[in-house]
């Protein structure tokens, strides 16, 4: 059985959707599943963001140990840790990117993208790249917004928690959009984003920051998660809803390197009050992401 065909055989078997890239670097080989279809990026646009900072520590438009002082109005709800920080904190720039590729900090991700200049700014440089496939509108906030009913999106962080507690969110909102007015992503445009950085894009010294950031990554149950210990990925999940996507390179050896997208849909709405299947259901999901990585691993761990 070809690696194509494993991994159509592991997203039929979950009952999933999947959009698939596997780009091997040093040989050049390429396949997908899926891989030119749109898909919601959810926190995997975190490594746009990360690229864009890139740019601007190379132009000496920003830097690394420069201090961002955390405002009440700057908490976003979802992942992280700021928001439980008093306001008056003050991160540093690589601080802020730390927690917003490894813990996906949503308030560290917000303050980022209105210090870099704002959404058009991150999707400007994707465009500069030639990635047209990229599309970044909207903030963690602005995002989590819509999806809720209009008469609660702008009530407060702990107050949308709890109503998420009795009702469930709106499936067919803005987040779950795969048109150009969500942040959407191709398996194909994340994988060259990443080859990208992964080369010359940016000088070695900017490289090895954003290379040591994704390799801290804490969320390693998708794409790692039956990976043999020791092999590092340096990577970038991503959340919402039915929603379970990871995007990164797999380090097989100094001279061995997989880079390896994954975005991936599954109807959550049967189980959202339901905890026990919920849990059995996403077990499953992140089993299926694992076991492609694995077959990624395998396909090209032989090369050494």
């Amino acid at each position: 059985m070809t690696l194509s065909d494993r991994i159509k055989s592991i997203i039929s078997d979950a009952q999933i959707e999947a959009g698939v890239a596997v780009w091997h670097i040093e040989s050049g080989a390429r396949l997908d599943v899926n891989g030119d279809a749109p898909f919601p990026m959810a926190s995997t646009f975190k490594i746009p963001i990360l690229a864009t900072a890139c740019k601007q520590l190379t132009a000496g438009a920003i830097s690394l140990d420069a201090r961002v002082p955390l405002a009440d109005e700057d908490k976003s709800m979802g992942s992280g840790i700021l928001p439980y920080f008093e306001s008056g904190l003050q991160p540093t720039v690589r601080d802020l990117l730390t927690l917003m590729i490894i813990i996906s900090d949503n308030t560290a991700t917000d303050i980022m993208v209105d210090y870099l200049g704002g959404p058009a700014a991150v999707e400007g440089f994707m465009r500069e790249l030639g990635l047209t496939e990229i599309f970044f509108k909207l903030n963690c906030k602005q995002l989590l917004r819509y999806a809720f009913p209009p008469d609660v999106a702008d009530l407060p962080p702990e107050e949308l928690v709890k109503w998420t507690t009795e009702n469930d969110i709106l499936r067919d909102s803005l987040p779950f959009s795969k048109g150009p007015e969500n942040n959407v992503s191709t398996a194909h445009a994340m994988n060259e984003l990443l080859r990208l950085m992964f080369g010359d894009l940016f000088p070695e010294d900017v490289r090895a920051v954003a290379f040591d950031i994704l390799h801290k990554q804490q969320y390693t149950h998708r794409i790692a998660r039956f990976l043999p210990r020791g092999i590092k990925v340096a990577s970038k999940t991503g959340t919402i809803g039915g929603i379970r996507n990871d995007c990164g390179i797999i380090r097989i050896s100094d001279a061995n390197h997989v880079i390896l997208s994954l975005f991936v849909e599954w109807d959550e709405a049967p189980y959202w009050n339901m905890p026990a299947a919920h849990h059995q259901r996403v077990f499953i999901v992140e089993s299926a992401m694992g076991q492609i990585g694995r077959s990624v691993y395998d396909e090209f761990a032989s090369l050494d």
